[in-house]
């Protein structure tokens, strides 16, 4: 194969990828846009889980483990009826007994927790409604291991695990970078376009030169009497 049907034969297979990158383009921005929408807004498949299970239930002023209600890491405290009003409930926690005999104390920070539901209700027969109270992030979970809730009107205290529930700062990054990834597979898909109709119209090469045509030249007439095919004179 000559070097020139070499390059037009990958050119051609070039000209193949540049026009699946339409498709790609075009909706991959549509896919990176609807999917980039839901997870920054919490909504479609990624909304806020209102359903959840209650890992461990407890009585106003009685002491619980939270490691028995849930696994190592962030915790939510919720309180039933969902008409409990916030600002009358109060979280105290203690850390274990460490090896030097110290135990740390502190309190829970009332408030609803950003990114959760107003009220979640249980998978129980008969659902229950509860109000979240307060949530720990990051390393907040590592030093409570006793927990003591009080709060007027609260029949009971719930403690569940934030994983599905509590949305975390990943979703929303996740959410703003297919965002910005979207107009620019877009643009890719504009340029795919661009190149693809200009090739359709002018071809991928230009045309090679054609030659110029020189007509063979004209048959001279020959002197009278003269035969070229006869014996010479």
């Amino acid at each position: 194969m000559s070097i020139t049907g070499y390059v037009r034969n990958n050119a051609e297979r070039f000209r193949i990828v540049v026009g699946m990158w339409i498709v790609v383009g075009f909706g991959g921005a549509l896919l990176f846009g609807s999917f980039g929408l839901m997870l920054v807004t919490g909504t479609g498949v990624f909304a806020d889980k209102a359903v959840v299970d209650p890992g461990l239930e407890f009585s106003p002023g009685q002491e619980v483990a939270v490691d028995d209600g849930v696994g190592p890491g962030n915790f939510m405290v919720l309180a039933t009826p969902a008409t409990v009003d916030l600002g009358t409930v109060e979280c105290a926690w203690k850390s274990r007994v460490y090896s030097t005999g110290e135990q740390r104390e502190g309190r829970l920070d009332i408030a609803h927790p950003d990114g959760v539901a107003e009220t979640l209700t249980t998978y129980d027969a008969t659902p229950r409604s509860f109000v979240p109270l307060a949530a720990t992030r990051n390393t907040e979970w590592m030093e409570p291991d006793l927990l003591t809730c009080t709060g007027e009107g609260v029949e009971s205290f719930a403690i569940t695990s934030t994983d599905g529930v509590l949305t975390d700062g990943f979703r929303f990054g996740a959410g703003a970078l297919l965002l910005v990834l979207a107009p620019v597979v877009f643009g890719l898909g504009l340029v795919a376009l661009h190149f693809t109709r200009k090739w359709h119209q002018h071809g991928m090469f230009p045309a090679p030169p054609v030659p110029a045509y020189y007509p063979p030249p004209a048959q001279q007439p020959l002197p009278p009497g003269h035969n070229p095919f006869g014996p010479p004179s």
